[in-house]
C-alpha cells in the first residue's frame, strides 16, 4: 500500500476544509437565531413584567445584547466577505475564497495554498463560534469566562480567518515576502 505524500493529503483537504467552514457558519448562524431568540424574549419579559421561568429577570441592556450578538451571529458570513478586501486593498485571495470557483487551481502548489488557508478560515471561524458563546455567557450573567476571553477569541479568529491578508501587512510592514507563496518553494514546488 503506497503512503501518499504531503502534497497529496494537503490537495484533497482542500476539498474538505471549505465543508468545514461552511458547517461552523451555519452553527454559527444557528446559535445567532437562538441568541437572537432569547433577547427577543427577554426583552417580551421586560416589556410585560413577566418573570416566571427565572429567578433572575433579564435587563433590558442584557436582552439588547442577546439581540445585537444573534444579529451579529445571523450575518456573519456576509460581514466577513464584505471585509475581506477592506484590510489589504488588492489583497483577493480571501475576497475571492467566498465566491465559490473563482479561484484557479492550475498546480498542485496552488491546491496547497489553497488548503492551508481554508483550513486557517475554518480555524477562524471556529474562534467566531467560541467567541459567540463565550459573549453569550457574558449577556446571560455568567461569570466563568470573561468577555476579555472572547475579545482575543474575536481578535484571534479574524487574524486567522484573513491570515493572506495579515501574511501581505506583514510583508509590507517588514519588507520581506511571508506568504503562502513561501510554501510551495519550500515543498519544492513552483
Amino acid at each position: 500500500m503506497a503512503v501518499p505524500d504531503l502534497g497529496s493529503v494537503l490537495v484533497s483537504l482542500s476539498e474538505v476544509f471549505p465543508l468545514v467552514v461552511n458547517l461552523v457558519f451555519l452553527l454559527i448562524a444557528l446559535l445567532g437565531i437562538v441568541y437572537g431568540t432569547a433577547g427577543l424574549y427577554g426583552l417580551y419579559g421586560v416589556a410585560a413584567g413577566e418573570h416566571k421561568f427565572t429567578n433572575r429577570p433579564v435587563t433590558i441592556d442584557a436582552a439588547f445584547g442577546k439581540l445585537a450578538l444573534g444579529s451579529a451571529m445571523i450575518v456573519a458570513p456576509v460581514l466577513m466577505w464584505k471585509f475581506a478586501n477592506s484590510f489589504v486593498l488588492g489583497g483577493n485571495i480571501t475576497y475571492n475564497m467566498f465566491n465559490y470557483g473563482s479561484l484557479p487551481r492550475s498546480s498542485t502548489c496552488d491546491s496547497i495554498k489553497i488548503a492551508i488557508t481554508y483550513f486557517f478560515m475554518a480555524l477562524g471561524s471556529l474562534a467566531w463560534l467560541i467567541a459567540g458563546m463565550r459573549l453569550y455567557n457574558a449577556t446571560a450573567g455568567q461569570h466563568g469566562a470573561g468577555p476579555g476571553s472572547a475579545v482575543l477569541y474575536l481578535v484571534g479568529g479574524t487574524l486567522a480567518f484573513f491570515i493572506n491578508d495579515v501574511a501581505d501587512l506583514v510583508g509590507s510592514t517588514i519588507k520581506m515576502d511571508v506568504s503562502l507563496s513561501n510554501v510551495c518553494t519550500m515543498m519544492g514546488g513552483s
